[in-house]
């Protein structure tokens, strides 16, 4: 499925290494559900996470842009904060 998303502000996490982990950064672009039709829409934010090939394309670069993305599926986060998983395949302006 494609999904088009308005890119609204970006995030940048990092978290240490632990016991378990190794320590690891997300870089995200906030987005806004633009489906068509407007009752169809998602009405909270959602974040596309950048993969490490995606960075230095999207990052400080798709502010107030619309993406469409590949949708694979949609994760949540142990607080319940959704993210797309996928791929970007275009970008436009917004109007």
């Amino acid at each position: 499925m494609r999904v088009k998303l308005l890119v609204q502000t970006q995030e940048f996490q990092s978290w240490p290494a632990t016991k378990e982990r190794a320590a690891s950064t997300s870089h995200n672009l906030v987005c806004v559900d633009m489906s068509q039709p407007a009752d169809a829409r998602m009405t909270e934010s959602i974040s596309y996470r950048l993969k490490d090939e995606e960075i230095p394309k999207y990052w400080d670069k798709a502010m107030d842009k619309i993406i469409e993305v590949n949708l694979r599926r949609i994760a949540h986060s142990k607080s319940g904060k959704a993210s797309i998983i996928g791929e970007i395949v275009e970008t436009t302006p917004a109007k």
